[in-house]
Formats: C-alpha cells, sequence, structure tokens
C-alpha cells in the first residue's frame, strides 16, 4: 500500500503552509518513507551545497515517520551516526528514504539515505530511536493534516491513539 503521510502544521520540512519551509511530501510505502527533494540557495552550507543539518534534518524526520508507520510509537531521536559520502548540492533533486532496521524494547533502530536518480549514496545515517514516555498521543495526533492522505492512514494514526488510551487506563 502506497500513501502521502499526514502533516505536522508548523514542521518546517513537511507543512505547506510555512513560506520559509521545504515542503516535501512524506510517501509511505512497501516499508520504506521517502520524498523528493530539492533545496535552494537558502540553505546552503557552502557554495550551492546543502547544509549537512539541512540533510540530517529530513532524513531524521522521514525516520520518525517511518517509525511510526511501522510500530505505532511515538519516538524521538536518542542517537545518530551520520556519513556524507559527496555533497548533496543546492537546487538539484535527489530521493530521501528511510526504512526500521530493527526494534528493542523501546528502542528502535533504523536507517536513511539520499540517493541521486542514478541510486548513487550521497549521506545516509544510522539511528536509534526511543519511545517516547509523557507524550499525549490523542493532542499529537490531532495537530495533524491527513487531508492528502489515503483512509487507512488516518485509521493508522487513530489506532494508535486507541492503543495509547487503552495504556494509560
Amino acid at each position: 500500500m502506497r500513501s502521502v503521510l499526514p502533516i505536522y502544521r508548523e514542521s518546517f520540512f513537511v507543512s505547506p503552509f510555512r513560506d520559509d519551509g521545504l515542503k516535501l511530501e512524506a510517501i509511505y510505502e512497501d516499508h520504506l518513507v521517502w520524498t523528493d527533494m530539492s533545496v535552494d540557495t537558502r540553505y546552503e552550507g557552502y557554495e550551492s551545497v546543502v547544509h549537512g543539518a539541512l540533510v540530517f534534518g529530513v532524513m531524521d524526520v522521514l525516520i520518525w515517520y517511518v517509525i511510526f508507520m511501522e510500530t505505532q510509537k511515538i519516538c524521538m531521536t536518542r542517537t545518530a551516526e551520520m556519513e556524507y559520502l559527496k555533497p548533496v548540492m543546492c537546487d538539484t533533486t535527489y530521493r530521501a528514504r528511510a526504512r526500521v532496521d530493527r526494534v528493542e524494547g523501546r528502542d528502535t533502530y533504523a536507517s536513511a539515505w539520499v540517493e541521486d536518480a542514478e541510486g548513487e549514496t550521497y549521506a545516509r545515517v544510522s539511528v536509534v530511536f526511543r519511545e517516547a514516555k509523557g507524550l499525549d498521543y490523542a493532542d499529537f495526533v490531532s495537530k495533524l493534516d491527513f487531508r492528502k492522505c489515503e483512509p487507512w492512514v488516518e485509521e493508522h494514526f487513530h489506532a494508535a491513539v486507541k492503543a495509547w488510551r487503552q495504556g494509560q487506563g
């Protein structure tokens, strides 16, 4: 199954409502989350090269999405090992992808990478995300915009809220 994923309205990375943001569209398909990205020179770290923190940020967001889609858990970055293999250039289209590698207790191990049209990898990251504690799933999900999603995606998010509420009792 394939679908666009919901947006957090305030997100720099995915919100279409922010003039300063990237307006990325996250797609879930075959246990991966991906987006096509082209970053303009407003976000260069060096002449025509996308700032490395922005490259990491894109992958971090995709990892969050893929973890939620695969586990229905809201998790946050705990550790990351980043590799920049080649410069990600401004005004050039790349595809960023993320996947879950394994789950161990509250920790989810995942990875993401940025590749060009030929599939050559420019950057990659291996991370550990930890399940969030003290976070209200219902409040979080209420801040998401599901208008572009397939119905099953919204159902997936609301099922996580239901499971969270049952675990609170």
